[in-house]
């Protein structure tokens, strides 16, 4: 998603068959599910999971881009699969949880906003190519109570919480940079960035750029950024403020793009920080994390402002 996201041609990539093939496709155990989920790794002790099926339907979607027919086939058949699980996982309220659909009384059957959108994207995706299985109708009806739901989660600073990403020196460890940013990635998915929550998220957001130009660094009661900035944080940051409508750029998007810019050079976008958080307050990160976002807000940045030619 990285690779397409920042304009490479990825339909040709060996990885079609590695990620097919870790989709499950018989009931799991554990959750009840039905098949067609993805889970976070290729291992046996993967849960199917909503975040991790819609990154995986929005990647069959680029590869799907120029493939032969032969494969075309094998994408669509797969892809219909998750999508089916992924409506049938969306919660009462319409949002979406993280493993199963339920009462949302527990952390893994309550509906999240990150997890929503993400679902919102993915079912946006393929939502032409869903007519053909009768399933067309169902999928906007979803995505419209999952805008819905987001419209209603977004707390009056215009910020939305993630379900399992934290920051350590944030106030209640929460990380509303990270769940903002995905969330906006939703309405500019579905050409709604000019709709008000996503003006009111986008104003936040741009308000919460440290005094360095990079994101992470929540303040105190007397306004001193605590801690340090993080690639993770500015690009997706950064990600989420390159849909801003008009084409100009704000000065915190300009400034964010500079600070990614200098870590990259200085080697620093190979840092990693714990900005998962899990079960039993257990904070991890992920290597791929600094790569994979970095990769895919600078490669879009270069095709929003391509170089000048050489006179």
């Amino acid at each position: 998603c990285a690779l397409a996201a920042s304009g490479e041609d990825v339909s040709g990539l060996v990885s079609l068959d590695w990620l097919m093939a870790c989709q499950h496709r018989t009931q799991h155990p554990m959750t009840g599910t039905a098949g067609g989920g993805w889970g976070w790794t290729d291992l046996s002790g993967a849960v199917p999971d909503v975040d991790d099926t819609s990154g995986a339907l929005l990647a069959l979607a680029a590869l799907r881009k120029n493939a032969p027919s032969d494969r075309s086939r094998k994408i669509d058949a797969a892809a219909v699969a998750g999508l089916r699980w992924l409506l049938a996982l969306q919660n009462a309220d319409g949002g979406w949880p993280t493993f199963c659909r339920g009462w949302g009384t527990m952390p893994f059957d309550r509906s999240g906003e990150d997890l929503t959108a993400h679902a919102v994207r993915a079912l946006h995706a393929w939502t032409h190519d869903l007519v053909q299985h009768g399933l067309g109708n169902r999928a906007r009806r979803a995505i419209g109570r999952g805008l819905q739901y987001l419209e209603r989660r977004q707390r009056q600073d215009g910020s939305w919480g993630p379900r399992w990403f934290g920051n350590q020196h944030s106030p209640g460890e929460e990380n509303p940079v990270y769940g903002t940013a995905r969330v906006l990635l939703a309405y500019r998915d579905l050409g709604q960035i000019r709709s008000a929550p996503a003006q009111r998220g986008m104003e936040w957001l741009a308000a919460q750029a440290g005094p360095d130009g990079g994101w992470g660094s929540p303040r105190d009661r007397s306004g001193c950024a605590i801690g340090g900035a993080s690639v993770e944080e500015t690009a997706v940051a950064v990600e989420a403020l390159l849909a801003a409508p008009d084409g100009v750029p704000i000065p915190a998007l300009v400034r964010g793009i500079e600070w990614l810019l200098r870590a990259v050079e200085e080697g620093k976008h190979l840092e990693t920080a714990a900005i998962g958080l899990y079960f039993a307050r257990l904070w991890y990160y992920e290597k791929l994390y600094p790569h994979v976002f970095t990769v895919s807000v600078l490669g879009q940045a270069a095709r929003r402002w391509p170089p000048c030619p050489k006179p």
